[in-house]
C-alpha cells in the first residue's frame, strides 16, 4: 500500500527525491532543450508566472467559462481569476484540499478535504460553503460521471470510490477498491477507471452497478499516478512514478505504446481539441508534450523546461493553456516528514502554444 500518511505522498514525501535530483537540472534543461528552439507551430513555451503566497499543493482544475484555477492546498482552495490574475489564497478555507473541480455550467464546484475525510460543495461567486458531506478515509481526486451526473471521489486509505448526488448534497454510496486508488477518468459512458497506485493496475468500474467490472495489468509501472482518457480513440494514458507512460486501448487494456519520461511524474492531462497528452515530471522539472494522431501514432513533441517540483496542473480546455504550481522546494529534514517551501516562491506557471 502506499505510504502517503494523512497527506498524499505527492505533496508530503516526493520533496526529499526532488531536492536530491534537483543537482540534475542543468544537465536536463540541455538536453530537454535541444531540438525545441525551431518554434515550430504547436510548440509550446512558458509565458507568464503567476506569483501567490505560499502552501504546499495538491491537485487542479479550470473553469473555463469563469476564466477560474483552482487549486488544493495546505490552508484551503486556492482560487485564481485567470483574466485579472487576482488571488484568493484561501477561497474555501480548510485544513488541507487535495482537489477541487468546477460542477459543469452549476456555478458551484466540490473539493475533498483530506485530514476532515470529508468533501464540500461551494459557491463559485462566493466561496460560500453549501453542504458537508462524509467521505472514505482521505479524499483526494475528483471526477464527474457525465451518464449518471455523480461526482466520484478516490478514497486513498479508505480504498474506495465515494459516490455524491451534487445536486442533492449527499452520498449516494461507496465502491470498494482493494487497493490504495490515484487518479480517475471517466469515459462519459458510465465507466470510470481508477489507477489502483499499490497494485499497478487500472480497475474499471461500472458506475450504475457500483462494481469493478476487471482490472488492467501495468507492465513496467511502479506506482502509476495520473490517468487520463482519449474518448476519440478509447485510449487510456496512464503515468507511474518510476517514469514509465503507458497508452492503452481502453478496452482491452493492451498497452499500446510506451514511453519513458523524466523522474517522479504525477499528473497526465490531454487536450481533446489540440490532440496534445502533458505529463509533467516533478524530479527533474520537464513537461513531456506528446502528440497523439491515432492509437498508433502517438510521439513525444516536445520535452520543454519548467521546474524542479512542478509535477501537477491543470489544462484550459478553450484556450490550450497549461498552468502549473511551482516553489522553490526545502527537502524534509527526517524520513516521514513534510517538505517545506523556500518563503515567497509559490506561483503559477503559465504553459501556452504559439
Amino acid at each position: 500500500m502506499s505510504a502517503r500518511g494523512s497527506i498524499r505522498r505527492r505533496v508530503a514525501v516526493r520533496g526529499a527525491a526532488v531536492a536530491l535530483l534537483g543537482c540534475l537540472v542543468s544537465a536536463t534543461a540541455a538536453s530537454a532543450s535541444s531540438g525545441d528552439q525551431s518554434r515550430t507551430p504547436g510548440t509550446y513555451r512558458i509565458v507568464d508566472s503567476i506569483p501567490a503566497p505560499n502552501a504546499l499543493w495538491d491537485l487542479a482544475s479550470v473553469n473555463p467559462q469563469r476564466h477560474r484555477l483552482y487549486v488544493g492546498r495546505v490552508g484551503g482552495v486556492l482560487a485564481v481569476d485567470l483574466r485579472t490574475r487576482a488571488i484568493s489564497p484561501a477561497f474555501v478555507p480548510s485544513g488541507m484540499v487535495h482537489g477541487a473541480l468546477p460542477l459543469g455550467d452549476s456555478g458551484r464546484a466540490v473539493a475533498t478535504n483530506g485530514l476532515a475525510a470529508t468533501a464540500v460543495i461551494f459557491d463559485e461567486t462566493t466561496g460560500r460553503v453549501l453542504s458537508t458531506i462524509p467521505t472514505g478515509e482521505d479524499p483526494d481526486a475528483i471526477v464527474v460521471e457525465p451518464r449518471s451526473g455523480l461526482v466520484v471521489i478516490t478514497d486513498e486509505k479508505g480504498e474506495d470510490l465515494t459516490l455524491i448526488d451534487p445536486a442533492a448534497g449527499v452520498a449516494v454510496g461507496s465502491i470498494p477498491l482493494g487497493g490504495a486508488p490515484d487518479f480517475p477518468a471517466v469515459d462519459g459512458r458510465g465507466l470510470v477507471y481508477v489507477n489502483i497506485n499499490s497494485k499497478n493496475e487500472i480497475a474499471v468500474v461500472d458506475v450504475a452497478a457500483r462494481a469493478i467490472l476487471r482490472r488492467m495489468a501495468l507492465p513496467g509501472c511502479e506506482g502509476p499516478t495520473g490517468l487520463a482518457y482519449d474518448a476519440a480513440d478509447r485510449l487510456l494514458l496512464s503515468v507511474c512514478e518510476n517514469g514509465a507512460v503507458l497508452f492503452l486501448d481502453a478496452e482491452t487494456g493492451r498497452v499500446l505504446q510506451s514511453f519513458h519520461v523524466g523522474a517522479a511524474p504525477d499528473a497526465a492531462l490531454f487536450d481533446a481539441a489540440r490532440r496534445r497528452a502533458f505529463v509533467p515530471s516533478g524530479a527533474d522539472g520537464v513537461l513531456t508534450i506528446f502528440s497523439v494522431r491515432g492509437r498508433e501514432r502517438i510521439t513525444i513533441r516536445q520535452r520543454l523546461v519548467t521546474q524542479v517540483g512542478v509535477r501537477l496542473g491543470a489544462l484550459d480546455p478553450l484556450t490550450g493553456r497549461l498552468y502549473l504550481p511551482a516553489a522553490q522546494i526545502i527537502p524534509p529534514k527526517a524520513p516521514g516528514q513534510m517538505k517545506s517551501l523556500v518563503p515567497n516562491t509559490f506561483r503559477i506557471l503559465v504553459v501556452a502554444p504559439d
